[in-house]
């Protein structure tokens, strides 16, 4: 996620009221009332996980690789859903069945599946969602929930061994709240652009951290929502014939059918799957070493829609040299309205842009920027969440314990990195000090330093969360850059990823890599940038003198 730095983050409360939709099937809420019921799930026959063709959206030059790198490890799921309109009487709603094949790849046997139900959190307002009719196996399951209905448990009638799987079956429905103003606009309407946002919209498994445990916290406060491991998705999506959908993976279209078009859609290894549809979206397109980068705007955002292609496609080039080569055929960027402080979010192959920052210009567009004419945040937003398919996409952490690691490493590559890069030393050392440095001062010699990594939710308010995880942390990147230089410091990077793509890492995995490739010991750099708050080390108040005059924006 981007984070707007113009703004002062409104502290948010938790909210851990329970909605009360997850009822016995025979007093279903008002928003799922008299709905036909989808078609009951399959028989519990397990699915072929390793069908090359759900491999289809990798590379080819890369595609049996990644075959051969997560058989037989990833759990399934085959989707069948229906994307119905609101109505007077309730809101969009999106209904189906999953059979998933779930495969226990932890170290340790489980007795239990644990699921997410994001929807039911308190800040989706009238969103809700049921997951009913689960069996494992054939047989039905006893569901127990809690986290405020947020979370399922399916227990399992025999313990399952690591690497052993099983058939997890069940019905979904899914209620979308109209514009919620307490959540970043992830999973909503949003009447204003015609769109519906479709992130964490079905039941899907808990996140298992780098050891196995399960991640059953409440939904993050502060933080990205969402933490999953990854899977491999197929669906057969009915939704309104008049909207354009974009998703996750490669989508092929269907039949009209009385108004409604079938979409087919297979993503290949990723953690989730996720879908915007809206009415009147314009794309444009280039391929960047095979794969295929789309914007998709609306039609009004024309030019910024352009751009957003170009920063996309500029940035896609460069990360592919540092990091090793992103797999997939298609990568979106697509304008929708994301609130409450968020200004883009990353997903899968697919990221939201915030639309009210599709009309930034600079004072020269035709020329490159300079410091006297910066780049526009919009080109931040996308070239920070395009690092996001790699750290987080690609190498995934727990964002609820170390959210630092792929919000750190993202926003150090989208300011001097990238900027360096692009622009030369001068602009990429301006846009640390306006994005990095100006906020982390303000912070430092304001309400004091605070530890960069702990858990998300721990921080003391949302404010001490952005300033540590977004500038100090990456600050904290840059300082072991400077320590070890840039070869070793990139080197380190891409072993980090061709190591741990498609798991989990941990920050000590991060670590070693830049030992590793630097052959020093950076245990002491490390706890004193993300395990301290020693900051008035590194700056004295004098340094704040130096911001104001870039221009600084809050």
């Amino acid at each position: 996620m981007m984070r707007d730095p113009r703004r002062r983050p409104r502290e948010l409360m938790r909210l851990t009221a329970s909605l009360v939709f997850l009822m016995a099937l025979a007093s279903g809420p008002a928003a799922f009332a008299a709905q036909p019921s989808p078609p009951p799930p399959g028989s519990g026959t397990p699915l072929v996980v390793d069908d090359p063709t759900l491999y289809g959206p990798v590379l080819r030059p890369y595609r049996q690789a990644v075959i051969e790198e997560t058989a037989g490890t990833l759990s399934h799921y085959a989707i069948d859903a229906t994307v119905e309109s609101a109505t007077e009487t309730r809101p969009w709603r999106v209904s189906g069945t999953v059979a998933m094949d779930f495969v226990n790849a932890g170290d340790e046997p489980l007795d239990a599946v644990y699921f997410r139900l994001y929807a039911n959190d308190a800040r989706y307002a009238e969103g809700a969602m049921q997951m009913r009719q689960v069996t494992v196996d054939g047989r039905p399951a006893e569901t127990v929930l809690s986290q405020a209905d947020t979370v399922v448990e399916v227990p399992l009638p025999t313990a399952l061994g690591p690497g052993e799987r099983v058939a997890i079956d069940y019905l979904f429905r899914t209620a979308v709240p109209t514009a919620p103003a307490q959540s970043y606009g992830l999973f909503s309407y949003q009447p204003e652009g015609g769109t519906l946002v479709l992130a964490h919209w079905m039941p899907s498994l808990a996140g298992r951290d780098a050891t196995g445990e399960w991640n059953l916290e409440m939904p993050s406060t502060f933080g990205d929502v969402i933490f999953s491991n990854t899977a491999l998705f197929e669906a057969e999506i009915m939704a309104p014939e008049d909207l354009v959908l974009v998703s996750t993976g490669t989508a092929e279209t269907g039949a009209v059918n009385d108004g409604t078009i079938l979409h087919r859609i297979v993503t290949g290894p990723v953690r989730d799957l996720t879908m915007v549809l809206d009415d009147d979206y314009e794309v444009a397109t280039v391929e960047v070493d095979g794969t295929r980068v789309q914007s998709f705007y609306n039609p009004e955002h024309a030019r910024g829609g352009e751009l957003v292609l170009e920063y996309g496609a500029r940035s896609l080039t460069l990360y592919n040299e540092l990091f090793g080569p992103y797999p997939y055929e298609e990568m979106d960027l697509v304008d929708l309205t994301v609130r409450n402080g968020a200004a883009g979010v990353e997903f899968p192959q697919l990221m939201f842009i915030g639309g009210s920052y599709y009309d930034q210009e600079r004072d020269f567009p035709d020329e490159p920027p300079t410091v006297d004419d910066p780049p526009t945040f919009l080109e931040t937003i996308v070239v920070h969440e395009v690092a996001h398919q790699w750290f987080f996409g690609l190498v995934g952490n727990d964002q609820y314990d170390h959210a630092f690691i792929d919000e750190g490493l993202a926003n150090d590559m989208s300011t001097d990195v990238f900027y360096t890069a692009a622009y030369g030393p001068e602009v990429g050392a301006t846009e640390r000090v306006r994005q990095l440095e100006g906020p982390y001062l303000d912070r430092l010699f304001g309400a004091g330093d605070v530890i960069v990594d702990q858990p998300t939710d721990t921080f003391p308010s949302e404010g001490a969360y952005v300033v540590a995880v977004y500038s100090k942390a990456a600050l904290g990147f840059q300082a072991l850059r400077s320590e070890i230089g840039d070869d070793a410091f990139f080197a380190a990077l891409a072993r980090y990823v061709a190591e741990y793509r498609f798991e989990v890492a941990t920050p000590e995995d991060l670590l070693a890599a830049f030992e590793a490739e630097s052959g020093q010991q950076l245990d002491e750099l490390w706890r004193h940038w993300f395990e301290a708050a020693e900051g008035t080390e590194d700056y004295d108040p004098e340094d704040l003198d130096r911001v104001p005059s870039l221009g600084r924006v809050r």
